[in-house]
């Protein structure tokens, strides 16, 4: 099957009462940009639309790829989140019929829409507010032990799919990478690179999926808090801090380096535990709520020495030719896992930021639910688009600037030859200004 790609389905959602044959979205307009084209926010899997409804709005994901057994993933997991009561999971259906595209039925997934920003955009407005990045890293705890304790792992915890509303609160979108424990065998996907662990495959498929991008994001929140200049050097608009090449090689990151040189002891420790466990296999990261508890009561450094333990054997580093482990400036010895979600970010230059959206919209708190139209249709794909946030431009923060390159040395003989067009120039204007006095 040919998949729409993003431009059909921008052509196609101009018309909703056409496309969509959903009673609700028929009637529904779609958010359009300032050329009065229809807004979309384009992924690598899907293209997603903000529409509205009368008063409700919703997050339209079109998917521009396939992946076997969707259409089981979304029932199974609507059994298992519908009446769990988390304020961090909003409200969905996978709808089979969703939009009609070159008179072809395809898939797509109706989600409320989630009136705030994406994590990184919001830390924008608020890397130099250590309060505000504290109260964020406490809520972090709670969205983390409420999906623990009912034996969830959403699978993909990064920027885009870490919603945070007006009054700071966390909403998490995208689930098609989610586990619960209905499910077994291979994750549907790995997640965004710069967040998931550099060893992290597809056979890892449990409730402990999230703990080591928790425990990236918390230790990113909590030095930005005791460090606001981290965030002019290491951000670079797809990540918060760290990127995928700090993770396969701790031992030279910059970043893990200043983490362990932070006034904060909190973040020493999370620094150091963080340059271990990139070193060792993934199902040895600890626990998040563990490492939480550990900090709490001052016992990290038993968790980083068991960790040490575990860590990977001694490998060179790339391009070094040192031996060694974290101890030696080592690198994880495994490539980064095929099918994760790509970084584009570099440490040069960042994205346009935006601002905190002025919808007067409040964010979507109702249980996650599922509506499956019983026409018979082939399972369909996830998506790991960006997530929908109401945006606007403002000022961006500074960041590291790229470095001059190296000037070519000039080739000898270069300043003979300076000196020779420099004598033959002047003799030239004399030869002018005597000729012209001349004429005279």
């Amino acid at each position: 099957m040919n998949w729409p790609s993003h431009t059909d389905y921008q052509d196609s959602i101009q018309n909703p009462h056409i496309c969509f044959e959903d009673a609700e979205l028929k009637e529904s307009e779609v958010k359009c940009d300032m050329l009065g084209l229809p807004k979309v926010m384009s992924g690598n899997f899907a293209s997603v639309y903000s529409v509205t409804a009368g008063s409700n709005r919703y997050a339209i994901r079109c998917f521009v790829r396939q992946v076997l057994g969707q259409q089981g993933r979304y029932a199974r997991m609507s059994q298992q989140l519908l009446g769990l009561g988390l304020d961090c999971l909003v409200g969905f259906e996978y709808i089979l019929r969703g939009i009609k595209v070159r008179n072809e039925w395809y898939p797509v997934v109706k989600m409320a829409w989630v009136d705030g920003l994406p994590l990184n955009q919001h830390i924008e407005e608020i890397y130099d507010k250590p309060d505000l990045l504290l109260d964020l890293a406490k809520k972090l705890r709670v969205v983390m032990k409420g999906l623990r304790d009912n034996q969830l792992a959403h699978g993909d915890l990064q920027h885009g799919n870490v919603m945070v509303t007006p009054d700071n609160e966390i909403r998490l979108v995208d689930y098609d990478g989610m586990y619960t424990p209905a499910f077994r065998g291979k994750a549907p996907e790995l997640g965004h690179a710069n967040f998931q662990h550099p060893r992290r495959t597809s056979d890892f498929y449990n409730e402990d999926l999230d703990n080591f991008a928790a425990i990236v994001i918390h230790t990113s929140l909590l030095a930005l808090a005791s460090e606001p200049a981290l965030f002019k050097d290491f951000y670079t608009g797809d990540n918060l801090l760290m990127l995928s090449s700090d993770f396969k090689n701790p031992g030279q990151s910059k970043v893990i380096k200043r983490f362990k040189e932070n006034k904060d002891d909190k973040v020493k420790k999370l620094g150091e535990l963080l340059e271990r466990i990139c070193l060792a296999d993934v199902s040895k990261v600890p626990v998040y709520e563990d490492v939480m508890v550990a900090l709490d009561n001052g016992s990290m450094d038993e968790v980083i020495k068991s960790i040490s333990a575990a860590a990977a054997p001694a490998t060179t580093a790339p391009g070094t030719g040192a031996e060694g482990g974290w101890w030696a400036g080592g690198a994880a010895p495994e490539p980064e896992p095929q099918g994760s979600r790509p970084a584009t970010g570099s440490r040069v230059g960042s994205i346009p930021p935006t601002s905190r959206p002025t919808s007067p919209s409040t964010p979507a708190k109702s249980s996650p639910g599922l509506s499956v139209t019983p026409t018979p249709t082939p399972a369909w794909a996830s998506s790991n688009a960006p997530k929908p946030s109401v945006t606007a431009p403002r000022t961006a923060p500074s960041v590291r600037q790229p470095q001059p390159t190296p000037q070519t040395p000039a080739p000898a003989g270069g300043n003979d030859n300076m000196k020779l067009y420099l004598i033959l120039g002047g003799v030239g204007i004399l030869v002018f200004i005597l000729f012209y006095v001349l004429s005279r």
